[in-house]
């Protein structure tokens, strides 16, 4: 498998960071264990039509926030493109509400945003730096709908902080916590708490990838003892540590010697 990931370095962007994927030969089967990642997405594939096996859509997704893990099979020599946005994207570029799409997927050819990009891969033979900041350009001039500033607030603090509770992180930064939950759900379609929960379990995997032991994160989060871990990891990953280890299933297993490029 060949990973390319393409980071923005617009801090204003909607988009998060690009990522194609190709299969190494004709043979080459993909069944991908994907952690939630607090992010929606938008996938295009290259080429073949109908590459996840339990996707009916043809060319491709867009894709809604999902708050436990998922498995995507993958057909035989497949190669796509995964343009993960950030939480609110989907409202930002598309002005959907998020919760519509939580744990579910849009066909790609139902939103005329997204037809228009479908259309920007089909008109490109070659797939190169060029042409994915052609595409970042185009989809940071359609990301014009409005968010929240709770929301965007709310944010920014989870990604700064030490997964404080929400209570905390409201308070402490004057963030009206009922209007929070009002917009968050629709901009983002998850609620602050399953949100905060997603995050805070994308950092523990994080830090499993760098073989942190179990110990040392239960103390480094707070968790009461090992069989809370066990049971909020599980709720998410669907396995418990040990076994997400052992089968190889992390992210970075998953996902291995990427090239990355700043665009």
């Amino acid at each position: 498998m060949k990973v390319n990931i393409y980071k923005t370095k617009n801090p204003y962007s909607c988009v998060l960071e690009i990522i194609e994927i190709k299969s190494n030969s004709s043979n080459d089967t993909l069944t991908h264990f994907v952690p939630p990642f607090g992010s929606p997405e938008i996938i295009f594939y290259i080429g073949q039509t109908h590459q996840i096996k339990n996707i009916e859509c043809a060319n491709g997704a867009i894709k809604g926030l999902y708050n436990t893990s998922q498995k995507i099979d993958f057909i035989s020599d497949y190669h796509f493109v995964s343009i993960r946005l950030k939480p609110f994207g989907l409202k930002q570029l598309f002005n959907l509400n998020a919760s519509d799409l939580l744990n579910s997927v849009l066909d790609i050819e139902s939103h005329p945003i997204a037809k228009i990009l479908l259309d920007l891969f089909r008109a490109e033979k070659t797939l190169d730096i060029t042409f994915f900041k052609k595409l970042m350009t185009s989809i940071e001039q359609y990301a014009v709908y409005p968010v929240s500033s709770s929301t965007k607030s709310f944010i920014t603090l989870t990604s700064e902080s030490n997964y404080k509770t929400i209570k905390d992180l409201t308070l402490q930064n004057r963030i009206g916590l009922r209007t929070l939950q009002r917009n968050f759900k629709k901009e983002v379609g998850l609620s602050p708490k399953e949100y905060l929960r997603i995050k805070r379990m994308n950092a523990i995997e994080q830090k499993m990838s760098q073989n942190i032991g179990v110990f040392e994160i239960i103390a480094d989060f707070d968790f009461a003892d090992q069989a809370h871990f066990i049971k909020d990891f599980k709720k998410i990953r669907w396995f418990t540590p040990t076994e997400i280890v052992k089968k190889r299933m992390l992210l970075s297993d998953q996902l291995t010697n990427p090239e990355i490029t700043s665009i």
